[in-house]
């Protein structure tokens, strides 16, 4: 899980997150210092999740 959010900061993907409460979030990664939360820039703003509330990464690929 954390190597495909890694995969996807390094490519600026947008991935989709199912946390354990069931809500989604869904934004682009971004690298971050912290080694227990990932940053997601989202519609609202700047997100920092928790990897342990993650139960899901789906990432979505532009193909050209």
């Amino acid at each position: 899980m954390i190597e495909e959010l890694r995969i996807a900061a390094m490519y600026h993907q947008r991935v989709i997150l199912t946390l354990q409460d069931g809500d989604l979030i869904t934004g682009v990664v971004e690298m971050s210092t912290d080694p227990t939360r990932v940053k997601i820039r989202c519609i609202d703003g700047l997100v920092w999740v928790p990897y342990e509330d993650i139960v899901n990464v789906n990432r979505l690929i532009t193909l050209h």
